[in-house]
């Protein structure tokens, strides 16, 4: 499945450097989107079935590090080869093309990751499902929508934030993302094992989402480049720390037979949800120009605290059950 996902993102990406119309663009970046559910969703499956309870949201936790140092590096990388790319072409940093030869160059990379990928094998998973399960799906669901609509409004468009509020170069931008990226790093690793341990996952999750928010804010109000990029960073700490462990807590909610599904459901909500939130905000700043990201983060902010007590009001008290033994039948869902 991993590989499934991985060749649909590559046919979406060759339709992106190759096609020019905006429908099929929109086909192509939708093969993307599905493509990487499909990879991740196993993949972090596979991480936790391969993986014991006590330890899934460290090592979830490091796998959120890794990808986000990779973020980092590729962030600076494309920054940085932006300027002697668009000189091969004659062209600007900006121009299309420059643009699509740094997808092309990304998606090269990309497909090299499925090396390693031929040599993990699968874990063996009993078959055996819980009556339960339909309705954790929907409490989940409800949180990801949440999360989805806010993170839609803001976070896939910082670069056109840093570039359109500060005026910063494509170089700049990939530094400032690589900061960004490896402050969610940082978080993604120190959660789980220092601060969920000691205050619950529950209540630990909600409260580091609330006290992202005023970064957020900040970042939107301030007129100080470095501000900001310190503010994002900060609000990049907090939220990444919560995904180990929240993930998690939501894949040991599942039984191993339900937990490639379960996870899939939950990202389509959130992308979808995402997508909803982004065709919202671009609709705000054509109407408002660059004072329409400050509306963007105010949406963020309220989805986010939304999600946040939906997390408290759902899940307070509730121990996960996925990996304790269930009957041998499957049970009728809710």
């Amino acid at each position: 499945m991993i590989i499934s996902g991985g060749v649909v993102v590559a046919l979406g990406i060759i339709g992106v450097l190759t096609l020019s119309a905006f429908p099929p663009l929109v086909v192509c970046a939708a093969l993307v989107g599905l493509g990487g559910i499909i990879a991740s969703s196993s993949g972090i499956a596979l991480l936790a079935d391969a993986t014991e309870e006590r330890a899934r949201s460290s090592r979830i936790g490091q796998q959120i590090a890794l990808g986000t140092m990779a973020a980092f590096s590729a962030s600076v990388l494309a920054g940085v080869l932006a300027s002697p790319v668009a000189a091969v072409f004659g062209a600007h940093e900006g121009d299309a093309i420059t643009l699509r030869a740094l997808v092309g160059l990304g998606g090269i990379v990309g497909a090299a990751s499925a090396v390693p990928i031929l040599f993990i094998r699968d874990v063996p998973v009993p078959p055996r499902t819980a009556g339960h399960a339909g309705r954790l799906l929907r409490r989940f669901a409800a949180i990801e929508i949440a999360f989805g609509l806010g993170a839609g409004s803001f976070i896939p468009f910082i670069n056109l934030f840093l570039a359109d509020r500060f005026g910063l170069s494509f170089v700049a931008i990939g530094i400032a993302l690589g900061v960004i990226a490896v402050a969610g790093s940082l978080g993604a690793l120190v959660h789980g094992r220092a601060v969920a341990q000691r205050l619950g996952v529950v209540p630990s999750v909600s409260s580091f989402v609330i006290a992202s928010l005023p970064f957020a804010l900040l970042a939107a109000l301030t007129g100080d480049v470095l501000v900001a990029v310190g503010a994002l960073a900060l609000r990049a700490l907090f939220m990444f720390g919560t995904q180990a462990t929240w993930s998690a807590y939501q894949l040991s909610s599942f039984t191993p037979a339900e937990r490639a599904t379960a996870n899939a459901t939950l990202a389509l909500a959130w992308n979808i949800a995402a997508a909803i939130g982004a065709s919202a905000s671009g609709a705000i700043r054509g109407a408002l120009g660059p004072d329409g990201f400050t509306v963007n983060v105010y949406v963020l902010i309220c989805c986010y605290l939304a999600g946040a007590l939906l997390q408290f009001t759902l899940f307070r008290g509730r121990v996960p059950q996925g990996d304790t033994v269930v009957p041998a039948w499957p049970l009728e869902a809710d």
